[in-house]
């Protein structure tokens, strides 16, 4: 793990794992402010009140007029923010966590490259709110998706290589691409319906964030609290 680490300058790795765990801090901060002041509605019940954490989508934030009809203007600004920080944090990850891969190139370019255009892709999505660009929306999230669990496959596959730590990433990633491709499933086979998707589907987009964000964390984590290994 220690060959591993040495890649690039330690600054730069503690950097980045700072502007990780920064950037989630914010992402936190911002959509708990966002959820905070929306009016309500999800798109199973359009006249619940407030948000609902399982039952709306992150993109229902972003909305200028929530989907009970009321006006969201400063909701959808910091839902917007908040993703754009979250959009940081991914960037960040998807350049330190091939620092773990060992001597496997192909894997550290395959994952930097892919998931770097994940992140501009996804950068996208918030702002292209699915009441005013309609499909636009769901296709630029799918394309976003696709890059992005392309690219934690290939960090996967290059961490269950490896042994100790890096497998521990691994296993937390497999989780994290396991949750995130059936959420893919399940918005693609529901996309087309009349009828609203059901509650899993927004509830799977949940869970498959919170193990992305927990596994982003553990990397970060890893890279700031073994300095003194990495300096050696």
């Amino acid at each position: 793990m220690r060959e591993c680490v040495k890649r690039g300058s330690d600054a730069r790795q503690r950097q980045c794992a700072l502007l990780i765990a920064l950037s989630l801090a914010a992402f936190g901060g911002l959509f708990v402010a966002a959820a905070a002041v929306y009016p309500g509605g999800n798109w199973l019940d359009p006249q619940a009140p407030g948000h609902r954490f399982f039952a709306n989508y992150f993109c229902d934030l972003t909305q200028p007029v929530s989907l009970s009809g009321v006006s969201n203007r400063l909701g959808s600004r910091l839902a917007q923010l908040a993703m754009l920080s979250f959009g940081a944090a991914l960037a960040g990850f998807f350049w330190l966590v091939p620092l773990y891969f060992g001597p496997n190139a192909r894997a550290v370019a395959r994952v930097r490259g892919i998931g770097e255009g994940a992140v501009l892709s996804y950068l996208v999505v918030p702002f292209t709110p699915s009441k005013l660009f309609g499909e636009v929306h769901a296709w630029l999230s799918l394309f976003a998706g696709a890059l992005g669990l392309t690219a934690a496959l290939c960090a996967v596959w290059a961490l269950l290589r490896l042994p100790g730590v890096a497998r521990a990433l691994g296993a937390l990633g497999a989780l994290t691409l396991a949750a995130g491709t059936f959420h893919a499933v399940l918005f693609i086979h529901y996309l087309h319906d009349r009828d609203p998707a059901p509650l899993i589907v927004p509830a799977v987009q949940k869970v498959t964030a919170l193990l992305l964000i927990a596994w982003m964390l553990g990397v970060a984590w890893l890279t700031l609290s073994r300095p003194r290994e990495i300096d050696r």
